[in-house]
């Protein structure tokens, strides 16, 4: 049988603790997402049923839904460190927010200019 030397410091690091705590954590919350999707399922059906077309706010909610369960699924594989919503960003804020320069409002005062004119001639 093989030695395994185990390192004491490894283990007591407070981020792989505090790492199994949000996974548990998650773990409660999708099982409670999950019950949630299936409810929303058989509301949008009914909509479906009676109407011919889903309900648009539901399916917009859905999509958040499925980003979470998403999200929350990678971290509990291990796919990823970032951990989800809501500690997550939202990815819509920073790509406005790096696309959009800054606006700087401002108004013209006639008197300045036809002053400026006078000046000029």
């Amino acid at each position: 049988m093989a030695n395994i030397e185990i390192d004491k410091e490894e283990i007591l690091k407070g981020s792989k603790w505090i790492r199994l705590l949000f996974m548990v954590l998650y773990g409660f919350v999708i099982n409670f997402v999950l019950t949630i999707c299936i409810g929303l399922a058989v509301i949008q059906f009914l909509f479906y049923l009676f109407t011919s077309k889903p309900n648009a706010p539901i399916a917009n909610f859905n999509t958040h839904l499925l980003e979470f369960f998403d999200d929350s699924l990678a971290f509990l594989l291990f796919q990823t460190e970032e951990k989800p919503f809501p500690f997550k960003g939202n990815e819509n804020d920073e790509a406005s927010s790096e696309s959009e320069g800054e606006v700087i409002e401002g108004e013209v005062n006639p008197d300045i200019s036809e002053e400026t004119e006078e000046v000029k001639d």
